[in-house]
């Protein structure tokens, strides 16, 4: 039973996304076929199951490109990265998903991000095992078990649509004739507050069922405590501004209404209460006394160099840790999965391809992923502050064209795991620990050290004109960080892409991080004005419960807590809690959707990206904030349409009756 959930997530990183539709004869003709076979035995159903699992997106796929075969729109989909693009052995270029979007080429004729057809492909075999899984010889315990595994994929591949397209067809459990009579395909779409209900009712069901924790080699399987994170992720998604009638509900859903009957998809009515749920939601895993977040013990050159003598140690204080190893290590591949406390749901999908697109480019890289100047803004300092706000022991520095505006003296930020390197501009330094994570800058330090050749280990990347990362060393034509930034969050000390011995370093991918429910649980806390009463507990807005969760994070980051002041506001916490989420989740497929739900994704995309001057030699100008003039970057544009995905036009044929996204044609 357990090797089966084992082979669910190993499944994962190898989706085929194709373009099929949940009502294809052909596509279903050969499981017709077999079914009796299939249900003759325990090997065969779980087979069956296991190509149920295949059809999934995969979440480690946070920006992929490819020859019309992409799935999500993922980090290049929102202001979180930039992604040129490159030509691969003289072919058509490969374009990054979410570029696709966000510079309005997509159609609903587009193969581009179609998993509508798949997630129905899973719900159906789901389906087909309810109906006969009584046939199966299996032992009552191993049934029980494989049913809730069963629900919980049926109800993941609801959340995969309902996350990217909003309302959905609710089946239950029947499964659809393929070839049936067209009264078969008079089908509706449900209500987005129906569609959220319904997934979290089957995710709480199948957490009745599911372990709480798996033996170590059966760690990337599902768990009660991811059905029931799952289920806190979508209730916060249903409490939020744009589905929840705030003003962002309003604006583009008005006229979202289904046809058959006039009713609102999207509810134009404000629901306090639904933070409440929200906010229960979350706590229903906290309460389960399984998590913390995963921590790395401080070896005295942290906390000696940057904290006060006075501070607590962990979790009462940032004291006691090393905060940029706590951080990195969970993404880097240095953490073990059934070691991690912070872990509540992972797999082992591949990320590797990532330091393809990041690392230095005379060592290895396409140079295709960049960060804009917004998100390295969007960092605190060393002591919590504001950029803005910087304080005289930590200053902010930013003179763009004063060569003498750059540190003097390699600056040991964790030991054998980063160094600020002599030479670097000032404005990148006294940056707390998850900037140096997260961020790579033009002189920033790679250590590659599994590569054994000492010309391609240990050195630095410069990305300003001239540089030996910069512009004119692009591998492809017109493809080079074109922000002056790039991403490591993913990157081990010793990932290496080319040289004797080079090597990239297996990671983790965290579908679900227990930094996630502890921010979820604070800003549904936050949004409340009223006390209500869910599943017989009080929750109001708290504002000791929203400090306990949200400083958990920021004592980890190495950073202080919240004051009185910060959390006295509704309005200043909520900004606050967005711009943590942002920087605590960055690049782990988050912001898309965040960015969403918050309804501030207009305002966000209406403002011109920047970032360093990459036409421009280090002095003359490379440091200085510039409008990124990269063509897929001009190109940039907002459209309503854009908030929720197109429902392919094969699929509207195949069902009259269903209603499109709005915006999208029909």
């Amino acid at each position: 039973m357990k090797k089966l959930l084992y082979f669910m997530l190993l499944t994962l990183a190898q989706v085929a996304i194709v373009s099929c539709n949940y009502l294809n004869v052909d596509e279903y003709f050969e499981d017709t076929f077999k079914e009796d076979s299939i249900f003759s035995s325990e090997t065969h159903v779980k087979q069956y199951f296991n190509g149920a699992v295949s059809l999934l997106p995969s979440e480690a796929q946070i920006y992929e490109g490819g020859y019309n075969s992409i799935a999500l729109p993922g980090i290049t989909g929102s202001d979180e990265a930039i992604a040129p693009g490159y030509t691969w052995g003289g072919m058509a270029p490969i374009r990054f998903a979410g570029t696709l979007l966000v510079t309005d080429e997509i159609t609903f004729e587009s193969g581009e991000f179609n998993i509508w057809g798949d997630c129905y492909k899973v719900i159906r075999k789901c389906n087909t095992i309810f109906s006969r899984l009584n046939e199966v010889p299996m032992n009552s315990f191993d049934k029980i078990e494989f049913r809730a595994e069963v629900r919980f994929l049926r109800a993941y591949a609801y959340f995969w649509l309902f996350r990217n397209y909003g309302p959905v067809l609710l089946l239950g459990d029947d499964i659809v004739e393929v070839n049936g009579e067209p009264s078969v395909y008079q089908i509706y779409r449900s209500t987005f507050d129906e569609t959220a209900d319904y997934i979290c009712s089957e995710m709480e069901a199948a957490a009745n069922d599911l372990p709480q924790k798996n033996s170590s080699d059966m760690v990337y399987a599902p768990t009660k405590g991811a059905a029931l994170a799952l289920v806190a992720r979508i209730r916060l998604q249903q409490a939020s501004p744009l589905f929840n009638g705030g003003d962002a509900a309003r604006k583009y859903y008005h006229d979202f209404v289904r046809k058959s009957d006039g009713v609102n998809y999207i509810s134009q009515t404000y629901d306090e209460e639904k933070w409440a749920v929200a906010a229960a939601a979350a706590k229903k895993v906290i309460d389960l006394g399984l998590y913390s977040l995963y921590t790395v013990e401080d070896n005295g050159a942290y906390a000696s160099k940057f904290l006060p003598e006075d501070v607590k140690n962990y979790p009462e204080g940032p004291g006691g840790i090393d905060p940029f190893r706590s951080y990195i290590d969970q993404f880097n591949g240095e953490a073990l999965a059934y070691t991690n406390p912070e872990l509540i749901w992972g797999s082992d999908q591949s990320v590797g391809s990532y330091t393809s697109n990041t690392f230095p480019l005379q060592f290895g890289s396409y140079g295709t992923l960049c960060v804009p100047q917004r998100m390295v803004d969007m960092y605190y300092m060393t002591d919590g502050r504001d950029i803005n706000d910087a304080s005289e022991k930590y200053p902010y520095e930013n003179r763009p064209y004063d060569n003498n505006c750059i540190t003097t003296a390699d600056k040991i930020i964790s030991p054998d795991n980063y160094i600020l390197k002599a030479g670097t501009f000032k404005a990148y330094d006294n940056r707390e620990p998850r900037f140096y994570a997260n961020i790579a800058f033009s002189h920033s330090y790679w250590f590659m050290k599994s590569c054994t050749e000492a010309s391609k280990k240990n050195i630095t990347g410069d990305y300003y004109y001239g540089g030996n990362s910069g512009k004119t060393r692009a591998a492809y034509d017109g493809v080079y960080f074109a922000s002056g930034y790039t991403c490591r969050k993913w990157v081990h000390p010793r990932d290496a892409r080319t040289g004797s011995g080079a090597l990239t370093v297996p990671k983790v991918y965290p579908i679900i991080r227990y930094a996630e429910v502890l921010l979820n649980y604070a800003e549904a806390l936050n949004n409340l004005t009223g006390t209500y009463t869910i599943d017989g507990q009080t929750y109001s807005r708290n504002v000791d419960e929203i400090a306990k969760a949200f400083n958990l994070i920021r004592f980890r980051a190495g950073l202080p807590g919240l004051t009185d002041e910060q959390l006295s506001s509704i309005s200043e916490m909520n900004k606050i809690i967005q711009r943590e989420r942002c920087i605590e989740l960055f690049h782990e497929g988050f912001r898309f959707y965040d960015v969403r739900r918050w309804g501030i994704v207009e305002d966000l995309e209406r403002e011109p990206l920047t970032g360093c001057n990459a036409d421009a030699t280090q002095w003359a100008g490379f440091y200085a904030p510039t409008i990124i003039q990269y063509p897929c970057v001009r190109a940039r544009t907002f459209k309503p349409k854009m908030i929720l995905l197109p429902i392919q036009k094969s699929e509207l044929r195949r069902v009259p009756t269903l209603d499109q996204n709005p915006g999208w044609e029909q």
